[in-house]
């Protein structure tokens, strides 16, 4: 089965001149940090691509590293119909940039390209759990992992959990937009930076007290959780339960970077 009606956009832009990777790395951003032997970005963009469910990919960077970016994406098959957008001050704004780019690009799943261990089997399953959602009127989805997959395989994982009643999560840093009215509001949940499992207080910014307490007091299931956001932002957005070890372990720190090499290597080597 072939269900391309998604655009993807993958968010690649640097936080700065200073990040300790891009500086380990040799490169001017993060996400084109070596891994096992090809650059992250090239990996996140491909396993996009190679998913089956996306018609067209749009890459969000600095105007000035677009030709950087365009030569690293060069190998994957495809990659001269995909779409360059100059990254705005913070990444509501652009996201905000890219979607209204084209009228055509919802329903919109947004990445990162930090996000070195998603594979096409993974982005799939994702977007196969979108059609249900927005059939039953859905606005946005958030992909979460179950903590019990990640800490099972990797007991050294050191990442950032939301614990409800029902279960502990973490985010896999991919979302869906899927409605113009989710474009118009909820980018700005991600306006003071996101990264609410590491900094949990970002949460009262993004969806007001109430929900950070709800959120902190850990008496609610996640469903419920969502039910108090959605009505703070104004748009619908239900869960979409990955049952994927590898799916929350983005490339932040260098203990990040040694255990993706890693897993990929090993992946390449079983394959």
């Amino acid at each position: 089965m072939t269900d391309a009606r998604y655009t993807a956009l993958v968010l690649a832009a640097s936080r700065g001149n200073l990040d300790p990777l891009a500086q380990a790395g040799g490169v001017s951003h993060k996400c084109f940090i070596d891994i096992a032997g090809e650059p992250m970005l090239r990996r996140v963009v491909r396993a996009v691509a190679e998913s089956g469910r996306v018609g067209r990919i749009i890459v969000s960077i600095e105007e000035e590293s677009i030709a950087e970016a365009r030569q690293i994406l060069a190998p994957i098959t495809g990659s001269e119909d995909f779409t360059y957008v100059a990254s705005r001050d913070n990444i509501a704004t652009s996201v905000v940039a890219a979607a209204t780019a084209d009228p055509n690009s919802v329903p919109l799943v947004v990445t990162t390209g930090d996000n070195a261990l998603h594979t096409a089997e993974m982005v799939r399953f994702f977007c196969d759990a979108l059609a249900p959602a927005m059939a039953e009127g859905a606005d946005g989805a958030i992909g979460l992992t179950p903590a019990r997959f990640i800490l099972e395989k990797y007991p050294e994982g050191n990442r950032a959990f939301h614990r409800f009643r029902d279960g502990q999560y973490s985010s896999c840093n991919i979302y869906a937009l899927l409605t113009r009215r989710a474009i118009e509001k909820g980018p700005e949940v991600f306006r003071t930076g996101g990264q609410f499992g590491k900094r949990p207080k970002r949460l009262i910014g993004a969806f007001g007290l109430i929900a950070f307490l709800v959120y902190k007091s850990r008496r609610f299931r996640l469903a419920t959780f969502l039910k108090f956001v959605s009505r703070a932002i104004g748009i619908r957005t239900v869960p979409v339960i990955m049952p994927f070890a590898e799916g929350p372990i983005d490339v932040d720190r260098m203990q990040d970077w040694e255990l993706a090499n890693r897993i990929v290597r090993e992946r390449e080597r079983a394959a």
